[in-house]
């Protein structure tokens, strides 16, 4: 019997540890908790993830997937090709994000229905409404879309939503992640999901800063991270 950890299991979705340890806290995963710590059975977790149609990676798979993706350039720039809007309107979750989509550039207006409809086929998955008033909308996989680089939405909302977010909070923030590679997406995820965390960088973003208060913010971030 081989039991996994949150970590191992965050490794073989492909996925940032910390949005395992939000599903398990949600209930979405049937993780075990013994001292503190999550565990799984192998078996368990892949019939979890064909219930859910989600591709288990072995390990070799998971060593392997770097050297032949593209490297991350950072959130800053991934921001400034993604754009920053104010005032995105809709009443629900479904209409935000629709809105949102209309507000993305660099994705075809061809291609803008496939990605709503992938938006939410992640949001039916589990909320991607990490609390404090913000969600990460992002699809499922790679969505196809063609990006020579990746890019993030942050659309400021006309009201708060709800979202059915881990703390029940309405979301006022979306930011939209979009990525043709795996592990690029993953480093944006964990980099934005790092920040934050902090109180006040929170707060500041919760003041609906202009567009180029908010990337110097970052840049300050990411100067001190590196």
């Amino acid at each position: 019997m081989m039991l996994l950890s949150l970590k191992e299991v965050a490794q073989q979705l492909r996925m940032p540890a910390e949005t395992v340890r939000r599903w398990v806290l949600q209930g979405k995963i049937p993780m075990q908790v013994n001292r503190g710590d999550y565990t799984i059975r192998q078996e368990v977790l892949r019939r979890w993830a064909d219930e859910h149609h989600l591709k288990i990676y072995g390990e070799s798979a998971v060593r392997d997937m770097g050297p032949d993706e593209p490297a991350f350039d950072g959130i800053v720039p991934a921001m400034q090709r993604g754009g920053v809007f104010y005032d995105v309107p809709g009443e629900t979750k479904a209409g935000v994000l629709q809105s949102a989509v209309l507000h993305i550039p660099n994705v075809a207006a061809s291609e803008q229905d496939r990605l709503y409809a992938k938006l939410m086929e992640r949001e039916q998955l589990a909320s991607t409404g990490i609390g404090h008033g913000f969600a990460m909308p992002h699809p499922r996989a790679n969505p196809g879309l063609g990006l020579a680089l990746p890019q993030i939405s942050t659309c400021f909302l006309l009201r708060p939503v709800d979202f059915s977010a881990i703390d029940q909070q309405p979301v006022a923030v979306l930011i939209v992640l979009l990525s043709e590679s795996t592990q690029v997406h993953l480093a944006m995820m964990s980099k934005l999901s790092f920040y934050l965390r902090d109180r006040t960088f929170r707060e500041f973003v919760m003041g609906v800063p202009k567009q180029d208060q908010l990337l110097k913010r970052l840049a300050d971030l990411e100067s001190a991270a590196s």
